[in-house]
């Protein structure tokens, strides 16, 4: 299980933020986008590549709280968690999926 609080749909970034300095190889890669995949007016998604790879939540009963997260590494490798929401309000996640693509 792990801990999902902050991972809500709307909870990131709306706009890509550029490393100070693009020629250092060092400097982070940080950007984020909202969609609307099924077209009812509310960004249920959001995407977010890193350095370190991407993720990918979505709200998809339309509470405004995360209810699957993927994570994929630059590896090629990916897990995918389920997200529950305990009596206690606390969100937890349930490993679904993993691999490699």
């Amino acid at each position: 299980m792990i801990d999902v609080d902050g991972f809500a749909a709307g909870g990131f970034l709306t706009e890509a933020v550029e490393p100070d300095d693009l020629d250092d190889a060092d400097a982070p890669m940080d950007s984020s986008g909202l969609f609307d995949l099924d077209g009812d007016g509310h960004y249920e998604t959001t995407v977010r590549r890193t350095d370190v790879g991407m993720t990918v939540a979505t709200d998809v009963d339309g509470d405004g709280v995360t209810d699957k997260f993927t994570a994929f590494g630059r590896d090629g490798r990916y897990r995918s968690w389920e997200i529950f929401r305990e009596a206690n309000g606390i969100g937890r996640g349930e490993l679904t999926e993993s691999g490699e693509l």
